[in-house]
């Protein structure tokens, strides 16, 4: 299978940004590449597809073996606080609404996995 890119843009860019590395198991829901922002210029998003960050989420394998990464929680964790700063110097309704939906996401991700735990199926690769 091979890698490909997001559909979905970030606006006002009509430029695809996102590459998803593709695997047989998850149909690629563990690595992704951003093309490099260099923020914009004149009004428009400006991106140097010669460069690009990685992220790996962490990842158990249909045999069981993991690999090591990031926690999608880690994430909006960190996103909450850089939105907050950024909320602060620069406030605006939209950052606040912004900061209060990724709240609500992280609380539902927690509830998720509280509902594993309580049915011990956490770490497991079960429904």
């Amino acid at each position: 299978m091979e890698n490909y890119y997001l559909n979905q843009k970030v606006f006002p860019s009509s430029e695809k940004t996102i590459i998803v590395t593709n695997d047989e198991d998850y149909g690629g829901a563990h690595k992704y590449s951003f093309i490099d922002s260099l923020g914009h210029q004149n009004g428009e998003p400006v991106y140097d597809f010669h460069k690009m960050q990685t992220v790996q989420f962490v990842q158990k394998n249909i045999d069981g073996t993991m690999t090591p990464g990031v926690q999608s929680e880690q994430l909006l964790i960190a996103l909450i606080d850089r939105h907050k700063k950024l909320n602060a110097k620069f406030p605006s309704r939209e950052g606040a609404l912004a900061i209060t939906k990724m709240e609500e996401a992280l609380h539902w991700l927690e509830a998720r996995v509280k509902e594993r735990l309580d049915r011990n199926v956490m770490g497991e690769l079960k429904t």
